[in-house]
């Protein structure tokens, strides 16, 4: 039950109990706990700092012999590790760049050079631990979504406010929500108005004003009222615990860039190889291979690049853009021909009304007419009742009590207003105090033996032939209006396609189950290059594999269930969650859940965006790699110097990957171009 004295009540809000400030005792048990947490996630790298260190402490007081053996066993310490982790991926015939590294370990053991063999084993376990600090940075907005995923809410029971965990929440209960809590469930507000803030759903920073009867999304963070919502759905299915699985899909997948790196790798590995070989065979000095095999000791492929796909994830993820996949990523930099549905998609999937048509020598207005088809439709949850009952909110009509109201389901309703009874009643002549009101389709005015104006009928086949759909109107057995409703184009899509040519798509592509005639005039608004009307899912699945196998790489965007196959036929589907994740987002690769489809040009400005500087990565890591080993190969380049030499090199790409983070992303207004309609 609703408590309706809430508003009198003053909940405190769990951001505004301060906690006591940590003692010493606690300070330093934090400080320890924490570097404690250090040591066991990354052991190696710490042991083997502390025995170089201490070996250097060594060096300086003339103690060679125990220097060596303290760098002999850092070699032992990291080597073996790493040497079993090359063994295991040989064995599954995974051939990777690591290799040199293990060349060039076993070469510093062989030949005694123990500091430029303990300096490979930092640098290689080194690298691991800056590439995971800098994967945790990057992935830290999508770690934060889940990690802020509430556990429990509040409810009234009693008089009292209690505590419930968030999965025991059902449909129809309600809960109370503070100021500065995360939204749990996904709900209508019953009572209480607040900002509420949906950056992390959307993207859009601008909060939003909530008011009783407006839906509640979870993961919407509510600002500075309190709010008692009535649940529509239990807390695994709502929009927050969706949006975390996705999250969670998203860090579970390899970056595809090491496929990448691999590629790279075979061709590099031989080139070292070749290089250190022909170094010892015309120079004679071991020691000078050793040199090329250190300094050729490839982090950058191994480590770095990973970072930028991760980084790029979690931009996206900013700008309300759900990235399945590191593949999904790289992908989106490849594309080259954009394709979209139509209904949903490039429309808002929301029929409106675009004019009410009055009966010949009618007595009623449109205001009227729309006044008496809002009152009857206000109970009923068929899609045309609802933007009936939108217009009359939009002209803000006063709605009629009804009564007897009865509905045939995706037909039509009928209901009897009184019109003695009704504040700011409208009368006419011939009214008999109460009216029966009917709206719905052709099939059921001819149920209630009501007759239909031939006018009518031609009218609502020339408009159907349009794309538009049309209810009528009857009062007490006339029919009196004829009410036109379209589906309304998105106002942003003129700038969609323009903005796609500036990033390099080459092709738009609109394919659509509509007719002919609707299909090219969105097309025609949205500046699309080609149109496939009438088309089947099956039809969409065959139009994208025949565009890949041209050599296309296709990007599929799509909201409904009929998308989905088209969606995980392309290279890369991208859904749009504006309605609810649904089986077409669990079919693509991305998903967006902000109402604009510009988005879209965000997501390829960022796949673009994200491999260029991945790849720069790779090819700075190769060039200073390759420079440092001519010079190793004749001799100028001792393995020790070369092994601080290449992680510096390391540390270079590591922070290029990082510069994905700084990618600022344009933001595009959506309001920019007015709504029209077809």
């Amino acid at each position: 039950m609703v408590n309706h004295k809430l508003a009198q009540k003053q909940v405190p809000s769990t951001k505004q109990r301060d906690a006591p400030p940590l003692t010493k005792e606690e300070t330093q048990t934090t400080w320890h706990t924490h570097y404690w947490s250090f040591f066991k996630r990354y052991p190696i790298p710490v042991v083997a700092l502390i025995l170089l260190a201490s070996s250097g402490l060594l060096w300086l007081l003339r103690r060679d012999d125990l220097a060596n053996w303290l760098l002999l066993a850092i070699i032992v310490w990291g080597g073996i590790p790493l040497l079993w982790g090359m063994v295991g991926r040989l064995w599954h015939r995974e051939f990777g760049i690591d290799i040199i590294a293990a060349l060039a370990i076993v070469g510093s053991l062989l030949l005694h050079e123990y500091l430029a063999g303990s300096i490979i084993v930092l640098m290689l376990s080194g690298g691991e631990a800056l590439e995971a600090y800098a994967l945790r940075r990057a992935s830290s907005s999508l770690s934060a979504l889940a990690e802020r995923a509430p556990r429990t809410t509040h409810v009234w029971e009693d008089q009292q406010l209690l505590d419930i965990p968030v999965e025991t929440v059902q449909p129809g209960m309600v809960v109370v929500i503070k100021p500065g809590e995360l939204v749990p469930v996904d709900g209508v507000i019953v009572q209480g108005t607040s900002n509420v803030s949906q950056a992390d759903l959307t993207g859009e920073p601008m909060p939003v004003r909530k008011t009783p009867g407006m839906g509640l999304l979870s993961g919407s963070v509510n600002l500075d009222g309190i709010l008692e919502v009535r649940a529509s759905k239990p807390s695994a299915d709502s929009k927050y615990a969706q949006i975390v699985r996705l999250v969670t899909e998203a860090q579970a997948q390899k970056a595809p860039i090491h496929r990448l790196a691999d590629r790279y790798s075979v061709v590099f590995t031989l080139f070292t190889i070749i290089l250190a070989s022909v170094t010892w065979l015309l120079s004679g000095n071991q020691i000078y291979a050793l040199a090329v095999l250190v300094v050729a000791t490839p982090c950058p492929l191994i480590l770095a690049t990973p970072i930028a796909i991760m980084s790029g994830i979690n931009i996206a993820a900013r700008n309300g853009i759900i990235v399945k996949s590191g593949a999904a990523i790289e992908q989106l930099g490849e594309v080259d021909i954009a394709v979209f549905d139509k209904t949903g998609t490039l429309t808002l999937g929301m029929p409106k009304i675009s004019s009410i048509l009055l009966a010949t020598n009618s007595q009623y207005t449109e205001e009227e007419i729309l006044r008496y088809a809002a009152s009857v439709e206000q109970l009923s949850t068929h899609i045309l009742a609802t933007a009936i009952v939108n217009a009359g909110q939009e002209r803000q009509v006063a709605l009629y009590t009804m009564n007897n109201f009865e509905e045939t389901f995706g037909k039509g309703v009928c209901a009897t207003i009184a019109i003695n009874q009704s504040a700011n009643a409208m009368s006419h002549p011939g009214d008999t105090g109460q009216i029966k009101v009917a709206v719905g389709n052709r099939t059921f005015i001819r149920m209630l033996d009501i007759p239909l104006p031939a006018y009518f009928l031609e009218e609502r086949e020339r408009r159907r032939d349009m794309g538009q759909i049309c209810s009528f109107v009857a009062l007490n057995h006339f029919v009196e209006a004829l009410i036109i409703m379209e589906d309304v184009p998105r106002p942003e899509i003129r700038q969609l396609c323009p903005a796609l040519k500036h990033e390099g798509i080459k092709q738009t592509i609109l394919l659509t189950g509509d007719s002919e005639t609707v299909a090219q005039q969105v097309g025609k608004l949205a500046n699309i290059d080609r149109v496939v009307a009438r088309c089947l899912p099956e039809d969409k699945v065959r139009v994208i594999q025949d565009l890949e196998a041209a050599g296309h790489k296709v990007l599929m965007v799509g909201d409904g269930i009929n998308d989905a196959p088209a969606l995980a036929t392309a290279t890369v589907g991208m859904a749009l969650g504006t309605q609810g994740l649904t089986a077409a987002a669990s079919a693509a690769d991305a998903v967006l859940l902000s109402t604009n489809i510009l988005g879209v040009d965000t997501a390829i400005f960022l796949g673009r965006r994200v491999m260029r500087i991945a790849r720069q990565g790779i090819w700075i890591g190769i060039g200073l790699s390759s420079v440092a080993m001519v010079f190793a190969a004749f001799g100028y380049l001792p393995p020790a110097i070369g092994a601080i030499l290449q992680e510096g090199i390391d540390v270079l790409v590591i922070f290029n990957a990082l510069r994905v983070s700084a990618i600022q992303v344009r933001k595009k207004d959506s309001q920019q171009v007015p709504p029209e309609k077809l």
